[in-house]
C-alpha cells in the first residue's frame, strides 16, 4: 500500500503531475521566445491605416449621418472594437438603377425614383494596425477586403463590407 501513490517508486502523483505541468510550461515558453512556437506572429511594425467600408441601400432621411472627425465603433466578426475609430472621408450618392441606352449599346444608370430614401455610403475611418507577414491586425482582429463588418456610433449601427485596405503614409511620417 505504502508504494502504489509513488510514480517511479520515488514522487508522490501530486508531485509528479505538478514537476510535468512546469517543464511543459519552460518549454513552451522557451519555443516562444525562440521564435518556434505556432502562438506567436511576427509584427512587422505598427501604422495607420485607412478602412474603407461600403454601406448598401441604407434606408435614411439623414444623409449628413456620418461626418468627418467624427468617432465611430467598428464591429469585426461581432466583436466590438474599442476605442472607436475617426472616421476620415464620406461618399454618399442616392440608390441607382440601370437602363439600356436607346442604341442598345450602352447602359445607363439614373438615380431610383422608387426609393428616394435609399444610399449608398462610402466611409473610410482610420486606425493604429499592426503589419504582419499575413497583413494588418486592428486591436486584435486580422481585418482583410471583403470582411463584413458594422459600423456603429450614437444614431446608426450598419453593416457593411471592407472593400479597401491601405496604409496612411502621410501620418506615418510625421
Amino acid at each position: 500500500m505504502k508504494g502504489q501513490s509513488k510514480v517511479f517508486g520515488v514522487f508522490n502523483i501530486i508531485d509528479f503531475a505538478c514537476l510535468l505541468v512546469i517543464l511543459i510550461s519552460i518549454l513552451g515558453f522557451s519555443m516562444a521566445k525562440a521564435q518556434h512556437a505556432g502562438v506567436n506572429n511576427i509584427i512587422k511594425g505598427m501604422s495607420k491605416i485607412d478602412i474603407t467600408i461600403y454601406l448598401a441601400g441604407v434606408k435614411t432621411i439623414d444623409t449628413n449621418l456620418f461626418a468627418v472627425d467624427q468617432p465611430s465603433s467598428l464591429t469585426i466578426r461581432n466583436q466590438p472594437v474599442y476605442p472607436p475609430m475617426t472616421i476620415v472621408a464620406i461618399k454618399h450618392w442616392p440608390k441607382q438603377i440601370s437602363f439600356l441606352a436607346n442604341d442598345g449599346k450602352k447602359a445607363i444608370s439614373l438615380d431610383d425614383p422608387a426609393q428616394p430614401l435609399v444610399h449608398d455610403f462610402l466611409v473610410t475611418v482610420r486606425d493604429d494596425a499592426e503589419i504582419t507577414a499575413d497583413g494588418y491586425v486592428v486591436r486584435g482582429n486580422k481585418l482583410k477586403v471583403a470582411n463584413q463588418v458594422e459600423l456603429e456610433s450614437f444614431k446608426y449601427r450598419i453593416p457593411g463590407v471592407v472593400v479597401n485596405i491601405e496604409k496612411n503614409l502621410a501620418k506615418d511620417n510625421k
